[in-house]
C-alpha cells in the first residue's frame, strides 16, 4: 500500500463532507465507503475523521464566517457545492487544526478548488480565505 500524503487526506475529507452534503448519509457508512475504495486512508483515518467530524459539528459558524467574508450580493447559498465544501475544510483547519498553518490551508483549498471546480474559484477561494486569515489573526 502506498503512503498517503495529508494532501490526500484532505482530499479525502473534501468527498466525505461534500458527500454528507449531497446525501445526508450516515457518516460511518460513507467512511466504510471511503476506506474500501481507497484503502490508504487507513494511515490518515484519525485526520479524516477529526476533520469531518469536527466540520459537521461547528458547520454553522464556519457558514456564518464565509458569509461574513463574502462581496456584497453574494453568500452561502450562491456557491458552488464544491466551492462550499472546500471552504469549510479550509476555515476548519484554519480555526481549529493548530497542526495546519493557515497558509497551508489556503493553499490546499486552491488546489482542490483547481481539481473540482471552475477555473475561477480558485481565485475566489484563496481571496476569500485571505480575508478569513486576516480577521482571524485581527
Amino acid at each position: 500500500m502506498k503512503k498517503q500524503s495529508r494532501s490526500e487526506a484532505r482530499e479525502a475529507v473534501f468527498t466525505q463532507v461534500f458527500q454528507f452534503a449531497t446525501q445526508r448519509e450516515n457518516m460511518e457508512d460513507a467512511r466504510a465507503i471511503l476506506l474500501e475504495e481507497i484503502p490508504e486512508c487507513e494511515q490518515n483515518i484519525g485526520y479524516i475523521t477529526a476533520v469531518t467530524e469536527g466540520i459537521l459539528e461547528h458547520e454553522q459558524e464556519i457558514i456564518d464566517i464565509i458569509n461574513e467574508h463574502c462581496k456584497a450580493g453574494w453568500s452561502f447559498k450562491r456557491l458552488s457545492k464544491a466551492t462550499r465544501t472546500i471552504l469549510k475544510v479550509a476555515i476548519y483547519e484554519m480555526k481549529y487544526c493548530d497542526d495546519v498553518p493557515p497558509k497551508v490551508a489556503i493553499n490546499e483549498a486552491v488546489e482542490l478548488a483547481k481539481k473540482y471546480c471552475d477555473e475561477q474559484e480558485p481565485k475566489f477561494i484563496n481571496g476569500l480565505l485571505g480575508s478569513v486569515l486576516r480577521s482571524l489573526e485581527a
